[in-house]
C-alpha cells in the first residue's frame, strides 16, 4: 500500500491546488496522531495534543467521534485557513482497538471545491456522444470515451489502510475486505449541459490499476457535499 502520488499539470492546476496535493501524500496511512500533529503543525506539536480516556488525541475538536465492538474512531477535518468555505477539504480517519490505546490513521481524502453551483472541482473533459460508461473500465478505457486527452482534474482523492489497527478476520467481519484502497472521483460533462457525470474509481489491488467502480448523473446546479 503506497499513498505517493504522481502530480501533473492535469491532476492540479493552479499552485495552491499542487501544494495542498503534495501535503496531503505526506499524510501516510498507520502513523500515529502524535506523528500526524507533527507533519501538520511542525515544532509545535506538542501544543496541539491532549490525553483523553488514556489516549493522545487532538485538542481541536474531532466531529465525530464513535466506537463498537471491534475499534473507536475519531475524524479530523482540515481546511483552508482562516477560511469559511474552504477550497479544499482534508478528511482524516484514526482507528484504535477498544482495549488498545494508539489512534492510527486508517483513512484519508482529499475533495477540492470549485468555483460553480455544484461547489465542486470539475474536469473538463466530456462524455462523447453514444459513448456509455461501464464498471470495471480503465482508465486508458474510460480516455477513449472522453474528449481529448487524459480525465482531467479529479474532484476527491482517497486512500485507505485498516491493516494497521485491524486484523484480516476483524476487517472481513466489518466488510473492509482487504482493508486496503486508493480511490479518486471525477465529475464529467455530458452532451446536456445542465447534466453532471460523477465517476468514481477504484484501485484494484490485483491488477495494479484504477478502474471505474460506480457512475451516476446529477444536475449541474445541484450542489454536492
Amino acid at each position: 500500500m503506497t499513498s505517493t502520488l504522481v502530480i501533473s499539470p492535469v491532476e492540479a492546476v493552479t499552485k495552491q491546488e499542487k501544494q495542498v496535493t503534495t501535503d496531503f501524500t505526506k499524510y501516510k496511512t498507520g502513523m500515529t496522531i502524535t506523528e500526524f500533529a507533527k507533519v501538520r503543525y511542525g515544532k509545535t506539536y506538542k501544543t496541539q495534543l491532549t490525553k483523553k480516556h488514556g489516549r493522545i488525541i487532538l485538542k481541536e475538536k474531532s466531529p465525530k467521534r464513535d466506537s463498537d465492538t471491534l475499534m473507536d474512531y475519531r475524524y479530523y477535518l482540515v481546511g483552508n485557513e482562516k477560511s469559511e468555505v474552504p477550497e479544499h477539504l482534508m478528511t482524516f480517519f484514526f482507528t484504535v482497538k477498544p482495549k488498545e490505546k494508539v489512534y492510527r490513521l486508517a483513512l484519508k481524502s482529499l475533495d477540492f471545491r470549485g468555483g460553480n453551483p455544484m461547489g465542486v472541482r470539475q474536469s473538463d473533459k466530456q462524455l462523447k456522444r453514444g459513448k456509455q460508461i461501464k464498471n470495471g473500465m480503465t482508465e486508458q478505457q474510460l480516455d477513449k470515451v472522453l474528449t481529448g486527452e487524459g480525465l482531467g482534474d479529479w474532484m476527491t482523492w482517497s486512500v485507505a489502510d485498516f491493516s494497521h489497527t485491524l486484523s484480516k478476520r476483524d476487517m472481513e467481519r466489518m466488510g473492509l475486505g482487504q482493508g486496503k484502497g486508493r480511490g479518486k472521483v471525477y465529475l464529467f460533462r455530458t452532451n446536456h449541459p445542465n447534466e453532471r457525470l460523477r465517476i468514481e474509481m477504484a484501485f484494484d489491488l490485483d491488477k495494479k490499476n484504477y478502474r471505474v467502480s460506480g457512475a451516476e448523473t446529477f444536475s449541474s446546479d445541484q450542489e454536492l457535499d
